[in-house]
């Protein structure tokens, strides 16, 4: 009897345990701007940066790997408008790693909602503009970070909305960065300018 009474308990605490609250989506807003109009003939696209499946890595398991995001929004950002000389868009970094968090007693973690795992996306580009003998004319960079912790409680569908909006986050920052240096260091490239 006390058994069934602690049982019943059990499943009405953990009923009554409020849901975790997950980010809204924020989607990429850069799909709004006005892309970059280059004055060369090609872009080429580098992966510097080598995905990994060996933990701390995750940048596999993410419903879109930061490195397609970023090869997204080359071809989302940067049309050719010339016939002459290319551009080199170097991933230098499209890492996301997976840290656990410090966890209370298995009495209190059953209980509460607590902190479970914390998720860091990192992301850096450069941008080289070349004549067709191969001889550097200009370039520009840019880095981008974020962070999201996950819960105990949360499902898997919550945990993907959540790195859905961490790498959102991130590729709005990047492109934000990429945006402001292109029109510093390589504004006499730019048909628009």
């Amino acid at each position: 009897m006390r058994f069934t009474f602690l049982f019943a308990l059990m499943v009405c605490l953990v009923a009554c345990k409020s849901s975790p609250q997950t980010p809204e989506l924020v989607g990429l807003a850069y799909l709004a701007d006005k892309p970059f109009r280059l004055n060369v003939a090609r872009v080429e696209v580098v992966k510097q940066y080598q995905s990994s499946s060996i933990p701390p890595h995750v940048e596999n398991d993410l419903p879109v790997p930061p490195v397609a995001m970023v090869q997204q929004w080359v071809r989302d950002r940067l049309f050719t408008y010339g016939n002459k000389g290319y551009a080199v868009i170097t991933i230098e970094d499209a890492s996301a790693t997976e840290t656990p968090l410090k966890k209370k007693t298995e009495k209190a973690s059953f209980f509460t909602t607590t902190h479970s795992e914390q998720y860091d996306a990192k992301l850096a580009v450069k941008i080289e503009i070349f004549d067709d003998e191969g001889k550097q004319k200009g370039f520009c960079s840019a880095r981008a970070q974020g962070s999201q912790s996950t819960t105990n409680t949360m499902t898997i569908g919550q945990r993907r909305k959540l790195w859905i909006h961490l790498m959102e986050n991130v590729m709005n920052q990047l492109d934000a960065e990429l945006s402001q240096s292109i029109n510093t260091h390589l504004k006499q490239y730019l048909l628009d300018s």
